[in-house]
């Protein structure tokens, strides 16, 4: 992706700045107001900047603008799959480069395929073990197929290779939150944040949910 200041997990929920909100992805969704948004954001996609997880930290198919649906959202499919045909022709010609392997992720992401994205995010990591961004897209692509304990055990090795990347740092705390109401990871990895990104937006609004939990509340 190129996710690098994008990849987040609140994509619908809190405002389309993150991980689609950092999940890297920052470009086409347009947030609901805070008065409305009462399921968990979506993570924020650090190396993809233009995906929808950075606009939304988490979302799908941001980078194009929206799915087929949406207005002109054919002809952005037809973009994605234009750029897969050719990926895959790199690809065959270097099955390891990380950079290919890591768009052609990106591209799935986009589109909504979260297990094509994971396998190709996986083979990238194996070719560069030590890029988290793309380890905190591999994170955000477990949790968007719903398996919320790898998400964060990704989020953590993303974390072991960089201590300061906030994206990895606020997608632990969007999933601790929102899917095991973990009070002390939340604080912890907010506090993170507020401390390495103290321009992010997001937080108010994210306080107030972990607030609600710690009232005996949901998020």
């Amino acid at each position: 992706m190129k996710r690098e200041n994008a990849s987040f997990l609140l994509g619908g929920i809190f405002l389309g700045f993150i991980l689609g909100a950092v999940f890297a992805h920052f470009l086409f969704q347009t947030p609901a107001p805070a008065a409305f948004q009462t399921t968990m954001p979506a993570p924020v996609n650090p190396s993809d900047p233009m995906g929808a997880g950075n606009n939304a930290a988490v979302g799908g198919a941001g980078a194009l603008g929206g799915g087929a649906g949406t207005p002109g959202g054919g002809q952005m499919m037809q973009q994605i799959q234009e750029e897969m045909g050719s990926l895959k022709k790199a690809l065959e010609a270097n099955p390891k480069d990380a950079a290919l392997l890591t768009r052609m992720g990106n591209l799935y992401y986009d589109a909504g395929m979260f297990d094509r994205a994971r396998d190709y995010y996986i083979k990238s990591l194996e070719s560069d073990p030590r890029n988290p961004n793309v380890s905190t897209d591999l994170g955000i692509c477990y949790h968007r197929l719903g398996q919320a304990d790898e998400a964060l055990q990704r989020f953590r090795a993303s974390l072991a290779i960089d201590p300061r990347h906030w994206q990895s740092w606020l997608n632990l705390g969007i999933v601790s939150l929102f899917e095991k109401q973990d009070v002390k990871t939340t604080e912890e990895a907010f506090a993170r944040v507020k401390e390495l990104n103290p321009a992010f937006q997001g937080l108010p609004q994210l306080q107030q949910a972990l607030d609600r939990v710690k009232a005996g509340g949901k998020p």
